[in-house]
């Protein structure tokens, strides 16, 4: 009887011990896996990570979990953001950015993902607003300003593209493109005086590094408005408008 008693209790202690490890195994996976969604910055490497392979159902599926755990974690909306952009879904990746902002309006990042959707729909009103917010916390940064006279040039407000371009060169005075494109636009508010002074830099520049391109866009557009500053509004409607001379 002590024998078989003693069986039983072998077999009881073996159960026990199987049950306990079997918890123990589903503990650690389930552990393992609240880890990973609790740390929302591994997350977003691991969504990466998917999303550099082009995986990006599976990307947006592990920031969706961060989400469930976090639903105001703003980077994650960003980086859905950014995977939605790159899958060209611009509706959801417009939603994500918005959100983003939403919960940070201080998100400089996101609200240039909007301005980038926005400048890919040609929608440049609601770009421009999205670069001047960047602009009031990135107050020296000439590539805001930069991006930001691109958008008043396409609205055609002149004087508030050049205003920009001269921002960009007082943060970077040898930043050669603006330089190149405020003769444009001194070009067409007529302002001859500014736009050779500016041709003049940028053969300067252009010689410096050596750019040959730009110092034949500089050369070209002298001989450009050599030929037209002296001219009467008479005179330069004749040669723009047809019967041409």
């Amino acid at each position: 009887m002590v024998k078989v008693f003693q069986i039983k209790i072998f077999f009881l202690c073996l159960l026990l011990l199987l049950f306990g490890c079997n918890e123990q195994k589903k503990n650690v996976v389930g552990m393992s896996g609240s880890e990973q969604i609790k740390d929302p910055a591994e997350s977003i490497k691991l969504a990466v990570s998917k999303q550099e392979t082009g995986a990006y159902d599976e990307a947006i599926d592990i920031l969706d979990k961060a989400l469930e755990v976090n639903a105001f974690y703003a980077p994650a909306h960003y980086q859905k953001g950014l995977i939605y952009e790159e899958w060209d879904r611009r509706e959801e990746a417009l939603a994500s950015y918005n959100k983003a902002v939403e919960i940070n309006p201080t998100y400089d990042e996101a609200r240039l993902g909007l301005a980038s959707l926005y400048d890919k729909s040609v929608l440049n009103e609601l770009a421009l607003e999205q670069y001047l917010k960047v602009a009031e916390t990135r107050i020296n940064d000439p590539t805001i300003h930069f991006k930001i006279a691109l958008e008043y040039w396409y609205l055609q407000d002149i004087p508030k593209t050049a205003e920009h371009y001269i921002k960009v060169i007082e943060f970077n005075p040898e930043h050669l493109q603006a330089h190149l494109n405020l003769i444009s636009v001194y070009e067409r508010m007529k302002n001859w005086e500014k736009a050779i002074e500016e041709i003049a830099i940028v053969k300067k520049l252009s010689q410096k590094t050596n750019n040959q391109q730009t110092m034949k866009i500089a050369e070209n557009k002298f001989r450009f408005i050599e030929g037209r500053m002296n001219l009467t509004k008479k005179d330069i409607k004749r040669k723009s408008e047809p019967p041409f001379d």
